[in-house]
């Protein structure tokens, strides 16, 4: 096991689950950070109600784009690679390469524990001292440093990077761009208010049901090839069936309430808590009137829950939807219309862009942040 792998091992372990009194542990909100009245949700002081916005037909129901700079110009293109290290801002690894747009620059991308940033970087701006003119030398990649940044001139600089570590600094830039999701989604019956409660149901309503197809289509696990959602495929031990949906370029599996194993003799359902108590984004599915408290399922990892609750007539069905967060989840779109009212159809396309774009934003938040961060550096470090 390498360096790298020893730390993804780490924090693959560091992994925090959820724990009985891991409410315990939430960032209160302010009484200023809560503007909004919720319907459907119960007041909490670690929950904010997002607010609406009534502009919401203008906004695009996009899911921000990824960075690919590395996998589009870099990787197998022929590029060579310098790590740096300054005295007083840490280590950086560069990757270089001939602009396919301008002969006499160079593409760089400079990668740090914090992030990731490309330029272009012309010749005639490397320097290049007496002594290598002498001999008819080029720059010192150390120039190459210095163009990029001027902060880092001082920085000592040597060449790195085989094969191996060039797919590491892929797979880094890969991890910011998720592209395999896994929601839980609860279903909750009128009257139920507690976590063992509405885990203990076994099955759902005929408008429970259609909503699981508005998500996606039921699919054997036994056998299951794509992508599973940590979902045990080979034995029958997340349960027979689950949902899943391919959305855009990416793939969703839904942590189905109803569907994970139910046991008689756990009546925490412990099995379904450790798919949905690890899930940062959750749709709660209100079956009836009364509201949700955010508090009763106690999760370190849900930071976005989304409560959807049918309201049936004669003709058709249509779906209020209010959503809370975490303190640390920034506001972002889309938001929810005025009033947060939807038709079935086009319901499926707000829940699964809003629930992208939470996972993706959760994740550069908080401790999600920290994790990540570690990650990144162990990465820049073990190539110095």
């Amino acid at each position: 096991m390498n360096d790298l792998e020893k730390v993804l091992d780490e924090e693959l372990k560091n992994f925090e689950e959820f724990t009985d009194n891991s409410f315990n542990e939430w960032e209160e909100i302010s009484t200023e950070d809560e503007t909004t009245e919720s319907f459907l949700f119960t007041k909490s002081k670690y929950w904010k109600v997002e607010p609406f916005d009534e502009n919401y037909g203008l906004q695009d129901l996009e899911v921000f784009e990824d960075n690919t700079n590395f996998k589009d110009h870099f990787y197998n293109q022929g590029c060579y690679h310098l790590a740096a290290q300054h005295p007083e801002n840490g280590s950086f690894v560069f990757s270089v390469v001939e602009s396919p747009q301008n002969e006499n620059k160079l593409l760089v991308i400079c990668d740090s524990q914090e992030e990731s940033q490309m330029k272009e970087v012309s010749n005639s701006s490397l320097e290049v001292p007496f002594i290598r003119k002498l001999f008819c030398q080029g720059p010192p990649v150390s120039s190459i440093v210095q163009a990029f940044d001027e902060c880092l001139k001082d920085s000592t600089v040597v060449s790195c990077l085989n094969e191996k570590e060039e797919k590491e600094i892929l797979t880094m830039e890969n991890t910011s761009n998720i592209r395999q999701f896994k929601f839980g989604v609860i279903y909750v019956s009128e009257g139920q208010t507690q976590e063992t409660d509405f885990l203990s149901n076994q099955k759902g309503s005929s408008e429970w049901n259609e909503f699981l197809d508005l998500l996606g289509e039921h699919i054997n696990l036994l056998g299951w090839g794509e992508y599973s959602g940590g979902l045990n495929t080979k034995r029958d031990r997340s349960g027979k069936q689950s949902v899943f949906t391919k959305w855009k370029d990416f793939d969703i599996m839904w942590h189905v309430s109803t569907l994970l194993p139910y046991s008689e003799k756990d009546p925490q359902q412990l099995v379904k808590k450790k798919h949905i108590g690890n899930d940062v984004v959750v749709i709660i599915f209100i079956d009836g009137k009364g509201k949700y408290n955010p508090e009763s399922l106690k999760s370190r990892q849900n930071h976005i829950l989304i409560a959807v609750q049918p309201l049936k007539n004669e003709n058709e069905t249509k779906y209020r939807v209010e959503i809370v967060t975490k303190k640390s989840v920034p506001l972002y779109q889309p938001q929810l219309p005025i009033p947060p009212i939807f038709e079935k159809e086009e319901l499926r396309d707000f829940l699964l862009t809003k629930a992208c774009q939470g996972e993706r934003i959760a994740q550069k938040t908080g401790k999600f942040l920290e994790r990540y961060l570690r990650y990144r550096g162990a990465v820049i470090k073990k190539n110095y």
